[in-house]
């Protein structure tokens, strides 16, 4: 399988960031553990930046360290794919209110690395 681009990893993880930042706007602590469709589309979201920055781990490296903690969302995404029985939705909460914003700041940070393409 070939590899991807390092961008287009960047690019995912900027993507699935901002729609779980989007999901969870306006949503207090109580309203996310009550709506379920929420809880796991976030839940999704942040399964699929912890996949996206693991390929961008294996490809760059370099790249992918200079974004903080980059090898806790890969584990992240290890428990929420692997430990569903073991979710703390209450984190996974705090992940998308507190942390997801500044991931969202430092994958745009890096992404301005990579020059636009040529038409």
């Amino acid at each position: 399988m070939p590899q991807r681009d390092p961008g287009v990893y960047l690019e995912d993880i900027e993507h699935y960031t901002a729609a779980a930042v989007r999901f969870v706007a306006g949503y207090s602590l109580e309203q996310y553990l009550a709506d379920e469709k929420t809880r796991a589309a976030v839940e999704r979201v942040l399964e699929i930046c912890g996949e996206a920055m693991n390929g961008l781990y294996k490809t760059a490296p370099a790249i992918a360290k200079k974004i903080p903690h980059s090898r806790d969302i890969i584990g992240f995404r290890s428990i929420l794919a692997h430990g569903y029985a073991e979710i703390d939705h209450s984190k996974v909460y705090d992940i998308a209110v507190r942390h997801a914003p500044d991931l969202l700041a430092a994958v745009k940070e890096a992404l301005r690395e990579f020059p636009e393409p040529k038409s």
